[in-house]
């Protein structure tokens, strides 16, 4: 793929009011969904909804139905809504990390690549790796980054029930940070049960916390400084409990592991970059913008479903903080665009 140009960028936010680069988008191309019915077909089933679309629905797991991509309909969606550029991503990818998932991978950064080239000027897309074998998922972000243009790496917080810290993720971590690629962590489901909860309510924000302090923890920003990591949903509840995640590091009474770092965790948060998606509530706004400052803040809404309205909500919540008109346009763009095309 030809680099981007950033020519393109700039001439698009001359033909709106101000840069607004969503982060947080979301695609599930048919080609993937129907590669995963035939792996998986106890798993997933293609439904037909009432307007005649397609969603994919997970059988077994309290997850919803996601829509079938419809590249026109999202270009519309991306006029009516103003917004400069989208950069797609597929968590689902992970759910299932397996000998299929080199396969997988490439079929999703191709298919993607693919809606890519057809809108340059408004669509972009992270890298999708298969982390079974690092090997493999190495080989994918070469081909992804240098070849599709894929501008950074999705990962979950969990990978089929595999955190991020263990030794086996080091070089991958060690090669984002050598190339300076964002990485853009989404929550998925704890490997653990509860019950009968949704885990989209609750869950995910725990998770997108219980994996980033293990992170921390481990001494991810010690060993990678140029890291480059964002996190959905405004960091989960990250910035409510960054002094109690120190806790770990502050008391002996705990295992010695929490104090291998030579700061406490909460030291490191500010690096973070954290995304708007669902955060249209003021004091926790407020929080992730006293934890990582307003140039760590990105514009994400968590697009995918067809007619959702999370993107004119969050620009609505935005408008009403009456925060400087500066502040706004380095959530809504700046912030983004030195990550992306610096």
């Amino acid at each position: 793929m030809v680099p981007f140009d950033l020519t393109r960028l700039e001439d698009r936010r001359l033909e709106a009011a101000l840069l607004k680069i969503d982060l947080h988008a979301h695609s599930f191309p048919l080609e993937y969904l129907e590669r995963l019915r035939h792996y998986y077909p106890d798993e997933i089933e293609l439904r037909e909804a009432p307007d005649g679309s397609q969603i994919g629905a997970w059988v077994k797991r309290r997850l919803p139905g996601v829509p079938v991509w419809d590249g026109q309909l999202r270009l519309s969606e991306i006029e009516r809504d103003e917004v400069t550029m989208e950069v797609l991503s597929s968590p689902l990818m992970y759910t299932f990390v397996d000998e299929h998932s080199p396969e997988l991978c490439r079929l999703m950064n191709d298919t993607l690549a693919a809606e890519c080239r057809r809108a340059p000027e408004c669509l972009r897309a992270f890298a999708h790796l298969p982390f079974n074998d690092m090997s493999a998922a190495l080989a994918e972000l070469s081909r992804a980054v240098d070849e599709l243009g894929c501008i950074g790496v999705l990962v979950t917080s969990n990978l089929a029930g595999r955190y991020l810290h263990t030794p086996e993720f080091e070089p991958f971590w060690a090669e984002v940070n050598r190339r300076r690629l964002p990485v853009f962590m989404h929550p998925s489901d704890p490997p653990q049960s509860y019950d009968d909860e949704t885990s989209t309510l609750l869950l995910f924000p725990y998770e997108t916390t219980l994996s980033t302090t293990k992170l921390l923890y481990a001494g991810i920003f010690e060993r990678y400084p140029d890291l480059v990591l964002i996190l959905s949903h405004l960091g989960g509840v990250l910035p409510f409990l960054a002094r109690r995640i120190d806790l770990g590091f502050e008391s002996e009474t705990f295992p010695p592991r929490y104090r291998q770092i030579p700061r406490r965790p909460s030291e490191y948060m500010p690096k973070l970059y954290l995304d708007t998606a669902l955060g249209w509530h003021r004091p926790a706004f407020e929080c992730a913008q006293d934890l990582v400052g307003i140039e760590h803040i990105v514009y994400g809404s968590d697009h995918f479903m067809r007619g959702g309205k999370f993107r004119p909500r969050i620009d609505e919540f935005l408008a009403g903080l009456n925060l400087p008109a500066a502040d706004l346009e380095r959530i809504y763009g700046r912030n983004a665009e030195g990550l992306l095309f610096s």
